[in-house]
């Protein structure tokens, strides 16, 4: 997608959520004008605003912003560590299934990651080359 066109409607863009406090995964409901279209959080559903423009950030933060390249490294090491700290051995990944915090999960698609956050429907995994977030306990 090019930075001065829409995407279209129906089409997920990664976009800050206002509601989740991160970027995620959000469907274009509709096009507000020639600059502006609105979202919906695949995670929360609340509805958000994409702009053409920079996206706001949430909140404001005192740290300096890292490079992508410092980002990915602390990322990479982060998950070497959980890799090394690894007990027990991993679980094949099912939506149905019930993960808890500190769990070892094997993605058929992403790999060996680890569970660092759990909620009522959602988990924050920290795969080898990125952190995601995915759907557990579904009935």
């Amino acid at each position: 997608m090019s930075t001065n066109q829409l995407p279209g409607v129906a089409k997920k863009v990664f976009y800050p959520c206002k509601k989740c406090e991160t970027e995620r995964y959000q469907v274009v409901l509709a096009h507000i004008s020639s600059k502006s279209a609105r979202l919906e959080c695949e995670v929360c559903r609340t509805k958000n605003t994409f702009t053409l423009d920079e996206p706001k950030s949430a909140r404001r933060s005192a740290v300096p912003k890292r490079s992508a390249g410092a980002k990915m490294a602390a990322h990479l090491s982060r998950w070497q560590e959980l890799r090394k700290n690894q007990s027990s051995q991993p679980t094949p990944y099912n939506m149905k299934a019930l993960f808890e915090t500190g769990a070892c999960v094997q993605h058929p698609k992403f790999g060996l990651g680890f569970v660092i956050a759990s909620n009522g429907q959602a988990i924050q995994v920290v795969f080898e080359d990125a952190e995601r977030s995915l759907v557990h306990n579904r009935q």
